[in-house]
């Protein structure tokens, strides 16, 4: 993760790193104080805005477990994740979804029946990245950022993805990965025809 907060601004702590070199060369004689101040201050910097990062990610994980839990009378299985989550109660065939926006903010509730699903499907769109092997500093980056957006795009669009007999809500998407979505696919479908086990409390799947 730390590595990845690097990844994007590698030509901005780069140069953070030469000035404070030759700014701490410069004013203590010494090449090894220098060179160690311009490794150590950038990391911490870095360590400190990840670790913060962490701190609100998992402050917001424990917001939509909270909110999953609460959103159906009774539920049987449960995923959750940072873009949302997926419950479901098989006595009344009713699946629960909230999404999580850009911004952090976690949405209501969306309640479907599951007499309402047109379908449903894991779709995982693939990507396409970029191998740079020049010295172009500048290029390398734009190739870095261009490649972690196709990443972002990917993770954002993949996921099982469910059509809904419903004006005001025709499609949701619950972010998941292909092993993920084995097991809600099966309990999707076992729900719609009527076959879904229920359970004794809330059990979270996989």
């Amino acid at each position: 993760m730390y590595v990845l907060a690097l990844a994007p601004h590698i030509t901005v702590w780069f140069t953070l790193f030469c000035i404070i070199m030759i700014a701490v060369w410069y004013f203590s004689k010494s090449a090894l104080i220098g060179f160690g101040s311009a490794i150590a201050i950038p990391a911490f910097l870095i360590k400190w805005g990840v670790d913060k990062k962490i701190l609100v990610i998992n402050k917001l994980l424990g917001d939509v477990h909270a909110k999953s839990l609460a959103s159906l009378q009774n539920i049987d299985y449960f995923f959750y994740n940072a873009n949302g989550s997926i419950a479901v109660d098989s006595r009344t065939a009713t699946i629960s979804y909230i999404k999580v926006l850009p911004t952090l903010e976690v949405l209501p509730p969306v309640i479907i029946n599951a007499s309402d699903i047109i379908e449903f499907y894991f779709y995982d769109p693939g990507m396409t990245t970029t191998k740079y092997y020049g010295r172009d500093m500048a290029v390398a980056q734009e190739v870095l950022t261009d490649n972690l957006k196709a990443i972002g795009a990917r993770a954002e669009a993949r996921g099982v993805h469910i059509k809904v007999d419903d004006l005001q809500h025709p499609k949701i998407v619950m972010n998941m990965t292909a092993k993920e979505a084995d097991h809600w696919t099966v309990i999707l479908r076992k729900l719609i025809d009527g076959s879904l086990d229920p359970t004794n409390g809330p059990k979270l799947i996989p």
